[in-house]
């Protein structure tokens, strides 16, 4: 009878350890649909496979019109929309207009300079050139959000996204400013002038 009792015994115990050794440890492939909740989500890719390249800059692209700027969820934005945000304490006026003020930038006629497109500011805001040049401006969006660069009256109007990139050629006035700006967050100080001579900048 004892010796009886020591097989069942035994007998389970192989019984467990067989059980436990199903459990993929040991080198078993996971059956399909387990694990994970018992969703039939699979394991996390291995080290070894790639997903698809992310590109590390796009391209800036001309605005349509039609662009929704939801900002912060639906609705219509809050920078530079109902609550536009309050200028930085050293911001500048130009022509009139509160400006988030970081740099100037001198170039020559048919120059090329780099321009950071920031949350609320350019950088260098303003560009000091000569009457009548112009200037091509290499236009990097640095911000967290989508950002646009704009000169109505030489039907400039462009838009670029978060990581975006692009060129485009401004001229500058015959004589004081002509000012520039993103038109989502003008309001809240994003700003800049093409200046022939000093503008007229107030703190």
């Amino acid at each position: 009878m004892r010796r009886t009792r020591i097989a069942a015994v035994v007998f389970a115990i192989g019984l467990t350890v067989s059980a436990c050794q199903s459990d993929g440890i040991d080198g078993t492939a996971h059956e399909p649909g387990t694990g994970r909740g018992q969703m039939g989500i699979g394991s996390p890719a291995s080290p070894t496979q790639t997903s698809m390249p992310v590109p590390e800059a796009y391209p800036c692209s001309p605005a349509t019109g039609n662009e929704d700027y939801g900002r912060y969820g639906p609705g219509r934005m809050r920078r530079g929309g109902l609550e536009p945000e309050k200028l930085e304490r050293d911001h500048i006026v130009i022509d009139g207009e509160g400006v988030n003020f970081h740099g100037i930038g001198r170039v020559v006629d048919g120059g090329t300079i780099e321009m950071e497109m920031d949350d609320d500011y350019f950088e260098p805001t303003v560009l000091k050139g000569p009457a009548g040049g112009t200037v091509t401006i290499e236009l990097r969006n640095e911000g967290l959000h989508p950002h646009n660069f704009s000169v109505p009256s030489q039907r400039i109007d462009l838009n670029c996204g978060v990581r975006a990139h692009g060129e485009v050629e401004v001229a500058f006035p015959r004589s004081g400013v002509l000012m520039f700006s993103c038109k989502y967050t003008a309001t809240s100080g994003m700003r800049g002038a093409l200046a022939v001579k000093g503008p007229d900048v107030r703190r």
